[in-house]
């Protein structure tokens, strides 16, 4: 039997990851797929609902309590990242406690998945981590103990964002990068930026790092329009979308305009309370979270004038993907791999990683001002280039074509 088990970090549970529904659309190959969501809240509402031939299979975690710590020490691969980590001066009792967190996590997801999935004599089984994190390092470890059953394995994972800049990363440390590199068959960056990024670190390993953009559904073209013009984001708030800048851009504009932001958080109270204080021919509206078809359904009914995106750090933004395949042109931050989809001057405008309010207020400006002909252009290259590089029924049906043979 051929078998998939995909690793999540909660999908289909709680609100994160809503970007697999367009991917699981497409598997194909798998005689069995299997989801495994493996550090979901056991009191999360289930929010996704999955294809008919996928099942979910919560692993059930045992906690190996603080001794645990302790039995790490003596393995081989931690002690060789201490070393690693001590002779390029960057071992910190910080770094240690979190690398030994971090192993102590996939330890304990490893032990759920090998009772959570019976794997027989004789099958092939694929274990794919959705990111390149904990959860990849479980699959390296229970891909050992899977053979040992005289099954065949192999291990993947995909690489996104936080997994890939370990700027983002707490005390700017991603653990157990070199265990990965070996331990994992292929590694999956949804950027060429991220393929970069690891490529550069894997050393004898590069070769297993290739790119493979997600995608998204095409859900026809949307209806753009700059009277009014309207803005739209959407995210998660949280400071690393930095929404506070798209707010003290709006304090300086002097036309009116329209902001729609889709999305809650944890700072969603504090950009409301800023975003009262915007001028009157600046209205603002907040419309919390929602499902994602809803998101979709929002761009094709009513008329989008732009999309802003003002990250710190992306991969790429599945919702500039979104936003492009509607035909709304773009403004965002150059960072990560947002160029690969945002081409300036083509289909939006790039702004840099520490732009002003200025700068993100002028490049609206542009947007505003430009010709029905440049705006009608911009237009069809956004969707243009979600069709060529970010289309879900091009993208996928390739990449489980290959993790399939």
């Amino acid at each position: 039997m051929k078998i998939l088990l995909l690793l999540t970090h909660s999908y289909p549970y709680g609100a994160g990851e809503s970007f697999l529904d367009a991917e699981l659309r497409y598997v194909s190959g798998f005689d069995r797929v299997v989801i495994c969501p493996c550090s979901c809240d056991p009191e999360s509402p289930r929010t996704a609902s999955l294809p008919e031939n996928v099942e979910c299979i919560p692993p059930v975690r045992r906690k190996s309590g603080s001794t645990a710590y302790l039995r790490l020490l003596f393995r081989p691969c931690i002690q060789e990242e201490l070393f690693r980590l001590f002779c390029s001066g960057r071992l910190t009792k910080e770094r240690a406690h979190e690398l030994l967190f971090f192993m102590r996590n996939a330890g304990e997801i490893a032990g759920a998945l090998e009772q959570a999935v019976a794997v027989q004599p004789g099958d092939s089984v694929v274990v794919y981590s959705y990111w390149l994190y904990d959860a990849a390092a479980a699959g390296v470890l229970v891909a050992s103990r899977i053979r040992r059953k005289g099954a065949a394995v192999r291990v993947i994972s995909r690489a996104h964002g936080f997994d890939v800049h370990s700027e983002r990363a707490p005390h700017r440390y991603l653990p157990m990068r070199m265990f990965l590199f070996r331990g994992l068959d292929r590694i999956y960056p949804c950027s060429a930026d991220g393929e970069s990024v690891l490529r550069s670190g894997a050393g004898k390993y590069a070769s297993k790092i290739t790119r493979s953009y997600l995608g998204t559904e095409d859900c026809g073209e949307g209806r753009q329009s700059r009277q009014p013009f309207h803005i739209v984001s959407c995210s998660y708030m949280v400071p690393v979308k930095r929404l506070h800048r798209i707010v003290e851009a709006l304090k300086l504009a002097d036309f009116p305009v329209l902001w729609t932001h889709i999305g809650s958080g944890p700072l969603e109270g504090e950009i409301r309370e800023t975003a009262s204080e915007l001028p009157a021919n600046v209205r603002a509206e907040f419309l919390g979270s929602h499902p994602n078809p809803e998101i979709l359904a929002y761009y094709r009914d009513h008329l989008v004038s732009v999309f802003v995106n003002v990250s710190s750090s992306e991969g790429i933004p599945v919702s500039v993907m979104e936003a492009c395949s509607f035909g709304i042109p773009v403004v965002a931050t150059n960072v990560g791999g947002t160029h690969e989809i945002v081409s300036d001057g083509e289909n939006g405008f790039l702004l840099s990683p520490d732009f002003t309010p200025q700068e993100l207020l002028a490049a609206l400006e542009r947007v505003r001002s430009m010709s029905d002909g440049d705006y009608e252009a911009f237009c069809r290259s956004s969707r243009r280039i979600w069709q060529q590089k970010f289309s879900a029924c091009r993208n996928y049906p390739k990449f489980y074509g290959e993790i399939s043979l």
